[in-house]
């Protein structure tokens, strides 16, 4: 049990970043509503049938995982399946059976039920099949749910469609409002029945061990749920406990949501992997500061099973899904340990699209592989952040320099329809709403019908039909914080050296910055700079190489002509030791561009994400996150994204400082050295070179 970031982050649950701290809502078209605090010590299972989920622990085309609750004293469960259409019924006895254990909603109270689970096989693919549960109660009686349906999968099938659902957390801890995720998820299937399968993105509830939000969500869900297979990501709050603060295992999400057990070890039910036609999706818990705080390798051991996992598919479309962003919108929360050991190998292996929640908007990179954003779907990954399906929203949110499309989700919740059609993926976004909050939050607007607001192409038989991307370009240098490019400021460029006013940064972070000391102060940690750090002794223009000397991260986005500054408490000390500086307007052969982001060409066995730091990073990395937490409930303002004419590049390189030890020299004689090698000129002796830079 891990007493980490959750006690900041509850606060940005309590504290109006988001929401809906709305007490009553004005629902169009249902008077239910889907918020009750009513937990008895029976979890309010009864001795009939309910919480009815489908998901498949096998293969899609041959079998069916249904769960169910029931009060702990019933005696048994039965359950009868046949082909839609039959009049013979057969009867499924190997019912596995489990007691879950739960708070009720406040820090005493628990509750209890029972939770099965059956694994229907032996099914013929392509055929719709209908069910019905029957609870055996304490006195003999048979309980029955309504019969349901499922069907499973097509054999060799490339034309299907499913459904993604960002986060549909209530948002407030007190107050489980789940009417925003039963509207959300029932008007997507309504309008999408031929659908396959779906899948929530993590952060289901607000609270994973407070059994009132998990009753709420499976009531808003029914109807659909019990139809279509949900196979669950885990978010962070999936982890969080009702008393202290505390975080750890996820277990109610786990007891309750069957998944293939097929994942890293030690990760079971969280990481898992299937196939779908011809898709293959994995799954990642990307829960390190909650389940493992200052542990590397927590995410190291998934990204080692994920490499062979991706090694061994087949398919033509490959997805990877995790709940935190590793680019992301939120103004400062970033996530470094993620994007640095888990991208190397999904872009390493070319996967196509990774779905992420956690940041409550609609965003879609460019391709990105390494360091390099391109608009060649064929030369990277595109990272995709789905939005919200509940009720929590951030007022933080804006368009980042990777994001080739943003789109706030603030007035609306939303969710995508992903469809194949052989070589052709289109992942459509929509926005639905029908509940007026307009008293508490401006930006709320009624969307009657679903109405798409974005659509991605990926042709990959005729990639001309592919959704163009336009690489934003800069014809001055700018300045980005967090991934945030700062309107109305320029980088003063010297000698091909980058200065910038890091009171810019003070405020984007709310910190200090004191120009007398030349000290900035950022999530409680100070740097300080030195005169021979200014240009001509200003201090409002400091050369962003010291920013990296001081652990800072920075890099150079040369075609986009962009100074990118974020804090990732990634930067050891071998990596300064071995940081020779940057040329703004050089190309990435003249400077190291050897990130841990690059290391996707090593294999993962040789540890490229992780070295024997990665402790000591992830510790840094944590206490950033922390301090980060107060400033996500603040809005972005003016500090926006600058528009500018879209660059006829096809690739934008970024250039970075290195972050895994490969020396780089800025002289003249390390250049023509590099030159030497290239053309395969014999180098002078190491004598000749050391004299000749002693010349210099």
């Amino acid at each position: 049990m891990k007493k980490r970031i959750l006690s900041l982050l509850i606060p940005l649950t309590l504290a109006g970043t988001m929401v809906s701290s709305v007490s009553s809502y004005t629902v169009k078209g249902s008077d239910v509503s889907y918020s009750s605090t009513a937990v008895d010590e029976n979890l309010n299972s009864t001795s009939t049938p309910d919480h009815i989920i489908l998901s498949w622990t096998n293969n899609p085309k041959t079998t069916q995982t249904i769960s169910w609750r029931t009060i702990s004293t019933n005696k048994s469960a039965k359950l009868k399946y046949r082909k839609l259409g039959s009049t013979v019924w057969s009867s499924f006895n190997n019912i596995k059976t489990e007691k879950l254990t739960s708070k009720t909603g406040n820090k005493t109270t628990e509750g209890s039920q029972t939770v099965y689970s059956a694994e229907l096989n032996n099914l013929s693919p392509n055929t719709k099949y209908e069910y019905q549960i029957i609870g055996i109660d304490k006195d003999g009686n048979e309980k029955m749910s309504s019969v349901s349906t499922f069907k499973t999968e097509k054999e060799n099938t490339t034309n299907f469609k499913f459904l993604i659902f960002g986060d549909s957390q209530s948002g407030l801890k007190e107050n489980p409002q789940y009417t925003p995720w039963h509207n959300t998820v029932t008007a997507a299937y309504e309008n999408n029945k031929d659908s396959s399968f779906m899948m929530n993105m993590g952060d289901l509830v607000e609270n994973g061990e407070s059994y009132m939000h998990w009753d709420n969500w499976f009531n808003a869900a029914d109807g659909v749920i019990n139809k279509l297979p949900e196979m669950a990501v885990q978010g962070n709050h999936e982890t969080y406990h009702v008393s202290d603060n505390d975080s750890g295992s996820p277990k109610n999400l786990v007891s309750q949501f069957k998944t293939p057990q097929n994942g890293s070890f030690g990760h079971l039910s969280q990481s898992y992997s299937f196939n779908y036609g011809n898709a293959h999706i994995a799954v990642l818990d990307s829960q390190i500061d909650e389940e493992a705080s200052n542990d590397d390798t927590f995410l190291t051991a998934q990204a080692e099973w994920l490499d062979k996992d991706l090694a061994g598919s087949k398919q033509k479309w490959n997805f990877v899904m995790f709940h935190k962003t590793p680019y992301y919108n939120k103004k400062t929360r970033n996530n470094p340990a993620i994007k640095d050991i888990l991208t190397p190998v999904i872009e390493k292996h070319h996967v196509d699209v990774v779905f992420n929640g956690h940041d409550h908007g609609l965003s879609r990179s460019y391709a990105i592989k390494g360091s390099t954003y391109n608009t060649d779907y064929a030369k990277g990954t595109v990272y995709y952040v789905t939005g919200r399906s509940g009720n929590k929203y951030y007022t933080d949110l804006n368009n980042k320099i990777w994001d080739a499309s943003f789109i706030d989700c603030q007035d609306s919740p939303s969710y995508e329809v992903v469809s194949i059609n052989d070589g052709k993926l289109t992942i459509d976004a929509y926005k639905y709403n029908i509940i007026d909050t307009s008293s508490s939050n401006k930006n709320n607007k009624l969307y009657k019908a679903p109405v798409k607001v974005d659509s991605l192409t990926i042709d990959k038989d005729n990639p001309a039909n592919s959704t163009k991307m336009n690489i934003k370009k800069f014809d001055k240098t700018k300045l980005s914080i967090a991934g945030t490019v700062q309107d109305n400021y320029d980088v003063t460029i010297n000698n091909k050296k980058a200065y910038i006013d890091l009171s810019l940064i003070s405020k984007y972070y709310g910190g200090t910055y004191d120009n007398k000391s030349l000290t900035l102060t950022v999530n409680k940690k100070s740097y300080k700079f030195t005169t021979a750090d200014t240009l001509n002794n200003d201090s409002s223009k400091i050369n962003a190489d010291s920013l990296y000397k001081q652990g800072i991260d920075v890099s150079y986005n040369n075609i986009s002509n962009c100074v990118l500054v974020d804090f990732t408490g990634r930067i050891t000390s071998d990596m300064i030791s071995a940081f020779k500086g940057i040329k703004i307007g050089d190309d990435t052969k003249n400077v190291s561009n050897n990130t841990a982001a690059d290391n996707s060409k090593n294999d993962i066995n040789n540890e490229p994400q992780s070295d024997k730091n990665s402790s000591k990073k992830q510790a840094v990395s944590t206490s950033s996150n922390k301090a980060d937490v107060k400033n996500d409930t603040t809005n972005l303002g003016k500090q926006t994204v600058t528009k500018a004419a879209a660059d006829k590049t096809k690739s934008v390189s970024t250039v970075a400082m290195p972050k895994t030890g490969s020396v780089i020299n800025d002289v003249t004689i390390a250049s023509v050295a590099v030159i030497l090698i290239i053309l395969g000129v014999i180098a002078a002796d190491s004598v000749y070179m050391k004299k000749k830079k002693n010349q210099q």
